[in-house]
């Protein structure tokens, strides 16, 4: 039964996320009650029926699993010739280790609906491709006008830096307004971090990204649409951070840290500097070179992220659980300075573990650590 869960990629809305994001969708479009809607993967057609309870009426769907429906249909087999004022739902995720689970195009080339009607031209050179991706890049092509909107349940690894790009430049070239909510309930039936992502038209909010965390409370925040391929938008952490940094006063790390990379002894089973023992380095020994010692920062681990000591680039062994940071070449002989940055990172550890809530293990990146204010 996983194992069909997993392949089809089956992860259903809760019923009481379905009716929180169909009501913010109606906040940010105004839609009559008699517009044609499509849901692509109906599963247990909680979306559906919540749209109905919403008065909407005009409801096509697909669903793949003849478990969940009288009459199944593969969506990549739906004609693009049907236009839709709104496609809502929850595609399927890919599982990275489930290679079933990918939308493989080898699959459709007979179809009479072409992939290469709705993939890039960078992806339809791929055998193998994340469902969800293509499930958007197909929506796009069934929307019937400019003032037509996609409302999908993703999986919020869908929004890391870097991450799928040739869907989020598709993206950007069709909508002018996007909204990504997070709440701090689980949205489907798995514990899968997951955010409902609107991507519309609209005059109000042209050019502008809107996220949205609730936790009780609703925080909001209005960023320029271009952040969608700079930066890492997933609400509960972006929000967090800068609420945190916003109440930090003083210069960010990036005044005293270096960005050349630094050159260290490094072996997983030799070190002697690890996440477990960091914060015992903490002081530079009066004996020592002052300029031989550098800024590592645990990037990994539940218990260590974040944690932070002064390391000797020429006697230490570190594991690879941290990122290592130069100083400015006015610091670099700057004892005082130097244990200070050191200190006031341990002292803050509210910022490092807030910002971990991402995908997977509790882990940091780079920037945070630049961004990161001290008042020295």
């Amino acid at each position: 039964m996983d194992e069909k869960k997993f392949v089809l990629g089956q992860y259903f809305t809760r019923k009481e996320i379905v009716d929180r994001v169909i009501n913010l969708l109606l906040e940010y479009k105004n839609y009559y009650k008699n517009i044609e809607i499509l849901e692509p993967s109906a599963g247990t057609r909680n979306f559906i029926e919540g749209l109905k309870n919403k008065g909407f009426t005009n409801i096509q769907e697909c669903e793949i699993d003849e478990n969940l429906t009288d009459k199944p249909y593969d969506f990549f087999l739906f004609n693009l010739d049907k236009k839709f004022d709104l496609i809502i739902g929850n595609p399927p995720f890919t599982k990275y280790n489930v290679k079933e689970s990918y939308y493989n195009k080898k699959k459709y080339l007979s179809s009479v609906v072409s992939p290469a009607k709705y993939l890039t031209k960078s992806l339809i050179k791929k055998d193998k491709i994340q469902i969800e991706n293509t499930f958007i890049l197909k929506a796009i092509k069934h929307l019937k006008d400019e003032n037509s909107s996609i409302g999908f349940v993703l999986p919020i690894s869908f929004f890391i830096e870097k991450k799928n790009k040739e869907i989020k430049k598709a993206i950007m070239e069709r909508f002018n307004t996007i909204v990504i909510y997070q709440n701090d309930k689980n949205m489907v039936e798995e514990p899968i971090p997951c955010c409902f992502a609107i991507f519309t038209n609209t005059e109000k909010l042209k050019d502008r990204i809107i996220l949205i965390y609730e936790d009780g409370k609703k925080v909001k925040r209005a960023l320029n649409k271009n952040s969608l391929l700079t930066s890492e938008l997933i609400p509960k952490t972006y929000l967090c951070k800068l609420q945190i940094l916003e109440s930090l006063e003083g210069e960010p790390l990036s005044d005293f840290l270096s960005d050349k990379v630094i050159y260290y002894q490094r072996d997983y089973k030799k070190n002697n500097i690890s996440g477990a023992n960091i914060l015992s380095h903490q002081k530079i020994p009066e004996d020592k070179e002052i300029k031989n010692y550098v800024l590592a920062v645990t990037r990994v681990g539940n218990s260590s992220v974040g944690k932070a000591g002064l390391i000797n680039i020429k006697e230490d062994i570190l594991n690879d659980m941290f990122f290592v940071f130069g100083f400015k070449d006015e610091f670099n002989n700057n004892k005082k300075m130097k244990e200070l940055i050191c200190k006031l990172i341990n002292e803050n550890q509210e910022y490092f573990k807030s910002i971990t809530q991402r995908v997977g293990s509790k882990s940091i990146k780079k920037m945070d650590i630049f961004d990161f204010k001290i008042k020295a």
